[in-house]
């Protein structure tokens, strides 16, 4: 647990990342003009962990529309990016209008996939957030496909691979909390998705009923696995006791109403 541990510290240290350091110039991405906006933050004032989150999905944006794969590229060859996997260290959440800087880094492609290391840090350097994100490109019905051939080359230039995040199924059958969590319209992104954040704040909200410290402490692990798209209106999130990883947390589990598995997850307190 002590090695565990030590891993999620080193991925808190300032300055570039390991498998960010190797990359070319075309790999990275940095964007200075950012802040914490009000509506980012919770009650206490602090930045919520689904807004890093979507600081990272528009990072990613940018970056690719800096490599000129924008929407429009993407929409005439039928593709896109969905989110299949995150897993992600918080450490002392900024406050509202706290200045932020985001980078992003393409560490790594495997087959259909990409991972992306997008790391969000105050304005004095320290990193707030390390997210590792693993995205799978898929066709126009939503089903994972190759890179289209001109995308190659810059596959090629990467050189890297990776092991996609998994989330193990929880050791437990008995949950200690089940709940069911509404979907609103605004969950809904541009591909008609519940955005991958959006999930992240349907966690949180099973975890506020359960488990208010989880969301109040200092430093964070999250792992999610997103496994299928929600058909209906509703979702039910089971939460289960889960002692794996550096600290004690929580598995979870989160079902559609017809009770297809759409994604599982683990969340801990970090000391």
């Amino acid at each position: 647990m002590s090695g565990q541990r030590s891993e999620l510290e080193a991925r808190l240290v300032s300055g570039d990342a390991p498998d960010e350091a190797r990359l070319p110039a075309t790999a990275r991405y940095r964007d200075a003009a950012r802040s914490v906006r009000f509506d980012e933050c919770a009650r206490d004032g602090r930045m919520r962990a689904a807004a890093i989150l979507r600081h990272a999905q528009d990072l990613a944006w940018q970056h690719s529309e800096r490599l000129e794969y924008g929407r429009a590229w993407y929409e005439a060859r039928g593709v896109g990016w969905v989110v299949r996997s995150i897993d992600m260290v918080l450490d002392e959440m900024p406050r509202a209008n706290a200045a932020l800087i985001g980078t992003t880094a393409l560490v790594g492609f495997r087959h259909v996939m990409a991972r992306r290391r997008t790391r969000i840090f105050t304005g004095e350097g320290r990193v707030a957030a390390d997210a590792i994100i693993d995205w799978v490109m898929t066709d126009a019905a939503g089903k994972p496909t190759r890179f289209p051939a001109e995308f190659e080359p810059f596959v090629a230039s990467i050189g890297a691979t990776f092991a996609p995040t998994k989330v193990g199924t929880p050791a437990t059958e008995s949950p200690l909390l089940k709940t069911t969590i509404a979907l609103r319209a605004a969950d809904v992104d541009p591909l008609g998705h519940i955005n991958n954040a959006a999930w992240l704040e349907v966690v949180d909200e099973a975890l506020a009923q359960l488990a208010p410290d989880q969301l109040a402490a200092t430093r964070r692990h999250i792992r999610l696995e997103y496994l299928a798209l929600a058909r209906g209106t509703a979702v039910d999130v089971l939460l289960y006791a889960h002692t794996g990883g550096a600290a004690q947390g929580y598995a979870l589990s989160v079902l559609d109403s017809d009770g297809t598995l759409l994604l599982r997850g683990e969340t801990a307190v970090v000391p």
